[in-house]
């Protein structure tokens, strides 16, 4: 299964608004302020898994997969509408603060102001940011394996462990006949990044797909923006091994 992407890292941090759309998928990340380990705790990541349960549908968010590092959370999905997106993450997110707060007994910021939201092209590219976002935890040499993180969606993917936050994303239901073909293909596809891992690195980026579509979506925001497409500007061709 190819699935070529082009990822560019161009600028300093842009609003989410020059960025997402509606109806858009989508990969989130934010970090904890300051960087500190306020994910780190079991009771942590439970409070933030229920608040994005409590409140997706309200907001017409799907959650498609989910990573929990012990200090930012790893997210993809797709949305209805960019306002209710941003509406969703600053419930859940100042929700989850008033929880930590309160059991740690402190006071101040907990999470980052800002987080990161790239574009994907479409939910066939999704396929290819789950399987990283699943690798999190490995990457990071928290486990050797995905399969022993808890708190990913990967035992969802891979083996069929019921879980209520996912909406499965399409392309990983044309995986396959039968939840066995597709579970087989997607622990496939996750083993293959393993092996590759040079291959694949989506954490700084604004758009995510293949190449032209990323050039072309990189040059409309540049004209938006008043800045030139230069060649000193870094790209890198990545794609998922067949």
């Amino acid at each position: 299964m190819a699935c070529p992407l082009l990822l560019i890292k161009c600028m300093a941090y842009l609003p989410r608004y020059e960025i997402i759309y509606d109806d858009a998928y989508f990969h989130v990340t934010w970090q904890c302020h300051n960087k500190d380990w306020l994910l780190q705790w079991n009771w942590a990541k439970s409070a933030y898994y229920n608040l994005l349960l409590k409140y997706k549908d309200k907001y017409g968010v799907e959650i498609y997969s989910y990573n929990f590092m012990d200090n930012h959370p790893h997210l993809t999905g797709h949305l209805k509408s960019k306002e209710l997106f941003s509406a969703f993450f600053r419930v859940v997110n100042s929700q989850f603060a008033r929880i930590v707060n309160k059991q740690l007994k402190r006071r101040g910021q907990v999470v980052m102001d800002r987080f990161k939201s790239p574009l994907i092209e479409s939910d066939e590219h999704m396929l290819t940011v789950m399987a990283y976002v699943d690798l999190n935890q490995h990457r990071a040499k928290k486990v050797a394996h995905p399969r022993k993180n808890e708190w990913s969606s990967y035992q969802y993917y891979a083996y069929g462990k019921a879980d209520p936050l996912i909406t499965p994303s399409p392309s990983y239901l044309a995986l396959g006949r039968n939840p066995q073909e597709r579970q087989r293909e997607y622990r496939a596809i996750v083993d293959s990044l393993m092996e590759h891992r040079r291959l694949m690195n989506i954490s700084h980026t604004y758009f995510i797909g293949n190449p032209d579509w990323v050039l072309k979506k990189y040059r409309e925001l540049c004209e938006r923006l008043g800045r030139k497409v230069t060649g000193a500007m870094a790209t890198r061709i990545m794609g998922l091994p067949g």
